[in-house]
C-alpha cells in the first residue's frame, strides 16, 4: 500500500495542467512566430542583396573590345543572331541561380524569376551615356593643369574661327568691288575714257600681280593638290554610311539616370584626340583596327572616304589660318601700303575711295590665303604653326605670284601642330553630331575584329533596372502575417538599378 501511494505521488509530480499546456503552446508559438518573422525580414534583405550581386556579376561580363580599345564599359545586349535581346541576359542570370542551388542553408531562398524592366543604351538621349563615359575616361588621364592649358588654346582658336567667317564676308565684298571696277573700266573703254587710264597705268611702277585673281581660282580647285605634296600618300579607305547610326532606326532604352552630370565639350574633344587617329597618325590610345585612317577628320567632315574628310578639314583649316594671317598682316604697315598701291593701280581710276579700300582688303586677304596654304602644307608635313604669327614669321612673297607656293618655308618650333588645329575645328561641330560620328567610328572599327561583325553601338547596355521574384518555404511554426504566401511558399519581389560608373 505504501508503494502504490508513492507511485501515485510520483505520477502527480510529472503531470501538467491543461492551462499550463495551453500557456506553453502559446509561448512556443510566439517564439517560433517571432523567429519566422525575423527570418522573413532577413529573406527580404537577402533577396535584394542577391539581385544586386547577380547584376554586378553580369555587368562584369563587359564588352572587352570596347574596354581594350576605347576604355569604355558596356554590356553587349545582342543574341547569337546579332539581334538586341534582353532575354539572353535574363537567361544567364537564371542559369547561374540554378547552379548555385540556393535552396540549401538556413534561409532556403531560391530565385524563381527575373525580369529586366528598364534599360539604358549607349545611344540613348543623343548619346548621353556615351558622352559621360568618354568624359570620365579622359579625366582620369589628363591632369587639371594640362586641361586648363588646352582649354585656353581652344578658346583662342574658337575666337579665331569666328573671325574667319568675318574674313569670308570681307572677301566677298572685295570681289564685288573688283567686279564693279571691272564693269566701270569696260564702260569707260566704250566711252573713250580708257586711253587716259591706260597711259596713267604705264607711268606707274611695276607692281606684283593682284593675288585676288589666282586665289579665287585656288578656292574653286581641288585643294588637296595645293597642300599635299604626294597625293598617293592620301589614305584610300572608305566606309558606307547607309547603315550608320544617324541613318538607321536605333534601339531605344527606357531608363534614365538620376542626377545630372556637367559635361564639357572640351573633355569629349580631348577623348577623341586621345583615342582617334588622323592624317598625322594614331592617337595615344585606341586600337589597331581602323576602318578609316582619318578618324578625327571624319568627325569634322562626316564623309564616306578619307580623302573627302581630309579635304573638308583642310578647307576649314585654310579659312582658320587665313583669319590668323590676316590679323598678322594688319600689323604690318609695309604690306598694307603695298596692298594699297596695288588696289589704287587696279581700281583707282574709279575715284571711289570705298571701292579702293575694299580691293585693298581683298588683296590682303588673298595674300593671307597664300600664306595659309604654306601653313597647312607645313602642318600636314608634321610641323607647327602659331595661331597668330609675328610679322617676322611671315613666309610668302606676293611678288612671286602663284610661284610663291614653290618657295621653301622655315620650320617653326613653336605653335600648334595638326592635331591641335583639328581640336579647334571639332569645337564648331554640333555636339550631338560629333557624338554620333564618334560612335560611327567605333562601331566600324570594332566590326573589323573577329566575331564582332554584327557589333552595334545601340546594343551596348549602360544600365538596367531589374525585378526578381524569390521564394522560400516556411521553417518555423506560427502565425506569420508579414509575408505573402502562395502555394505554401513566401514570395518576395526585389528591384535594383545598376549603371556602369
Amino acid at each position: 500500500m505504501q508503494r502504490k501511494s508513492e507511485n501515485k505521488r510520483n505520477a502527480c509530480e510529472g503531470s501538467i495542467t491543461l492551462f499550463l499546456a495551453l500557456t506553453l503552446t502559446i509561448i512556443l508559438s510566439l517564439i517560433f512566430s517571432l523567429l519566422e518573422a525575423a527570418r522573413v525580414q532577413a529573406l527580404v534583405r537577402i533577396a535584394r542583396r542577391d539581385l544586386q550581386l547577380r547584376l554586378e556579376s553580369a555587368f562584369g561580363r563587359y564588352h572587352v573590345p570596347m574596354w581594350d580599345n576605347y576604355h569604355m564599359l558596356f554590356l553587349d545586349g545582342k543574341d547569337a543572331k546579332g539581334q538586341f535581346n534582353l532575354s539572353v541576359l535574363e537567361g544567364i542570370l537564371m542559369e547561374e541561380a540554378a547552379l548555385e542551388q540556393m535552396e540549401r542553408g538556413f534561409y532556403q531562398i531560391s530565385l524563381k524569376n527575373i525580369e529586366i524592366e528598364k534599360y539604358a543604351l549607349a545611344t540613348d538621349q543623343k548619346g548621353k551615356f556615351f558622352r559621360e563615359q568618354a568624359c570620365r575616361a579622359i579625366k582620369e588621364k589628363l591632369a587639371a593643369q594640362t586641361a586648363d592649358r588646352i582649354k585656353g588654346i581652344l578658346k583662342q582658336g574658337e575666337a579665331l574661327e569666328k573671325d574667319s567667317h568675318k574674313a569670308e564676308e570681307k572677301w566677298k565684298q572685295a570681289q564685288e568691288a573688283a567686279e564693279k571696277a571691272k564693269e566701270a573700266a569696260e564702260a569707260a573703254k566704250k566711252d573713250g575714257e580708257g586711253e587716259a587710264a591706260k597711259t596713267a597705268r604705264k607711268a606707274e611702277k611695276k607692281l606684283p600681280e593682284n593675288p585676288m585673281d589666282f586665289v579665287s581660282l585656288w578656292k574653286k580647285s581641288p585643294i588637296l593638290t595645293l597642300v599635299v605634296e604626294n597625293s598617293f600618300q592620301i589614305s584610300p579607305k572608305s566606309i558606307s554610311q547607309k547603315n550608320s547610326i544617324q541613318n538607321r532606326k536605333l534601339e531605344t532604352g527606357n531608363l534614365e539616370k538620376a542626377g545630372k552630370e556637367t559635361l564639357e565639350k572640351l573633355w569629349l574633344i580631348q577623348y577623341l584626340n586621345t583615342y582617334f587617329s588622323c592624317q598625322s597618325g594614331a592617337g595615344a590610345g585606341g586600337g589597331d583596327s581602323h576602318a578609316l585612317d582619318y578618324e578625327l577628320e571624319y568627325c569634322i567632315g562626316g564623309k564616306e572616304t578619307d580623302s573627302q574628310n581630309l579635304e573638308q578639314a583642310v578647307n576649314r583649316l585654310l579659312l582658320l589660318r587665313e583669319a590668323g594671317n590676316f590679323a598678322t598682316i594688319m600689323q604690318d604697315s609695309g604690306k598694307q601700303a603695298l596692298a594699297m598701291e596695288m588696289a589704287a593701280a587696279a581700281v583707282g581710276f574709279t575715284g571711289l575711295p570705298p571701292l579702293i579700300q575694299a580691293v585693298q582688303v581683298g588683296i590682303l586677304l588673298g595674300w593671307s590665303y597664300m600664306e595659309s596654304i604654306l601653313d597647312v602644307r607645313h602642318l600636314l608635313a608634321g610641323g607647327k604653326v602659331p595661331l597668330i604669327k609675328e610679322v617676322s614669321q611671315w613666309q610668302s612673297d606676293v611678288s612671286l605670284g602663284q610661284k610663291a607656293l614653290e618657295q621653301d618655308t622655315k620650320q617653326e618650333e613653336q605653335g600648334l601642330d595638326y592635331r591641335e588645329y583639328l581640336q579647334i575645328l571639332l569645337l564648331s561641330v554640333k555636339e550631338d553630331t560629333l557624338v554620333y560620328r564618334a560612335m560611327d567610328v567605333m562601331e566600324q572599327n570594332i566590326r573589323l575584329l573577329p566575331g564582332e561583325e554584327t557589333f552595334a553601338m545601340d546594343h551596348m547596355i549602360q544600365g538596367v533596372e531589374a525585378e526578381t521574384v524569390s521564394g522560400a518555404d516556411s521553417m518555423f511554426l506560427g502565425l506569420i502575417t508579414s509575408g505573402r504566401e502562395q502555394d505554401g511558399m513566401y514570395h518576395f519581389n526585389s528591384e535594383y538599378q545598376i549603371f556602369y560608373e
